[in-house]
């Protein structure tokens, strides 16, 4: 059974007039070098554009004309490791084949141009044409090999290139994957909240039970919404929040008070998607929901040097319990330094405190970030 490798179309990875550049730069280079010793010997004059500079602009503009039929079929020239020796074999003749060609044809492209402008006796030449044809073809296939040497060193790049691309893109879906996991991960858990408010005043005001499933599922409604998103702007999370209390209120009645210091300018600011909800449900479930006080929150959004810092405090309970985030703590307070880390990597802080004289603190900071479409 015969296995044919089928080679993928190649593009060339420059345009021709980059080759005609770099043609015209080469052969310049080459004529300059040929010039430097009639210079140094004081006899430039005597150096002769059309019988020593005309050789090298068509020897290596004609490489120019070969380079798109070179990269297309570089891999019938160039030695290749997973090939056998002799298949790399027969790509070494091809490739001493087309310098001999190379050489042939330039020299004598050379000298039908030399015979435009002067005379010269070809058949007494001859000797002279053919030595200059068979040293010039162990240049050729020199040259041949750099260019494609070249072409690998290309195509290396580029193969590195395309890796690179590659993994960020894989390590952005897995990061959005973790992301998704663990937004959804809050998502049972506050349903589970919601429901056993709801279970708590079925027997006590059925009314008011009924109303807060008619929120809660206005509320559900909004988390689809916008589930797909992993950041949301300030305004778009206060807004939820503002539906989440609405839930809450309907439990505390008058008890449930809500205090926000956030300047204009911050509304545009994104935050991760639902990452006030946990924090503000932390507050009321642990510090109210065993208790007849009132209930204050404060929720504080400021920046200091190019960071969003967003404070929420309680006056809940006296000498609450504080949680050495991540190792302990709610599945609300994990859940939010777990997607901040996700994010933003070491580049944040989320921590718990006492708020004095009673009450729960916690604050957090990471990148300020703002919205285009805002």
């Amino acid at each position: 059974m015969v296995v044919k490798t089928v080679q993928p179309n190649r593009i060339l990875p420059f345009s021709y007039k980059m080759l005609f550049a770099g043609g015209m730069i080469i052969s310049l280079v080459f004529t300059m070098q040929a010039i430097i010793p009639y210079l140094y010997g004081g006899i430039l004059e005597k150096f002769s554009w059309l019988f020593e500079g005309l050789p090298i602009i068509t020897r290596y503009f004609l490489w120019v004309a070969l380079i798109p039929l070179i990269f297309r079929c570089s891999h019938h020239l160039s030695w290749q490791n997973n090939l056998s020796l002799m298949r790399n074999l027969t790509h070494v003749f091809w490739g001493l084949l087309l310098g001999a060609i190379h050489s042939f044809v330039s020299y004598w492209i050379f000298i039908g141009i030399y015979l435009i402008f002067e005379d010269m006796d070809v058949s007494k030449a001859m000797s002279h044409i053919l030595g200059s044809i068979y040293a010039g073809s162990v240049g050729s296939f020199v040259e041949l090999w750099v260019i494609l040497g070249l072409f690998n060193a290309i195509n290396y790049y580029q193969k590195f290139q395309q890796q690179g691309i590659t993994m960020a893109n894989q390590e952005k879906e897995l990061a959005n994957a973790k992301l998704t996991a663990f937004r959804m991960q809050l998502h049972p858990h506050f349903l589970f909240n919601a429901l056993n408010s709801v279970m708590s005043l079925i027997d006590v005001n059925k009314l008011k039970a009924k109303d807060m499933l008619v929120e809660l599922s206005i509320l559900m409604r909004r988390l689809l919404e916008q589930d797909d998103r992993h950041t949301v702007t300030v305004k778009d999370e206060l807004s939820f929040i503002q539906s989440y209390l609405e839930l809450e209120r309907l439990r505390f009645e008058d008890r449930l008070m809500i205090t926000y210091k956030i300047e204009n300018e911050h509304y545009s600011a994104l935050v991760p998607n639902l990452i006030l909800q946990p924090i503000i449900e932390n507050a009321i479930k642990h510090g109210f929901s065993q208790s007849t006080e009132s209930c204050e929150i404060t929720l504080e959004i400021k920046s200091q040097l190019g960071e969003l810092v967003i404070i929420i405090e309680d006056n809940g309970i006296e000498n609450p319990f504080i949680p050495r985030l991540p190792n302990s703590g709610g599945v609300g307070l994990k859940n939010v330094y777990q997607r901040l880390e996700q994010m933003f990597g070491d580049d944040f802080s989320c921590s718990a405190y006492a708020v004095k004289p009673k009450g729960f603190g916690v604050q957090l900071i990471f990148p300020l970030i703002r919205s285009n479409f805002s």
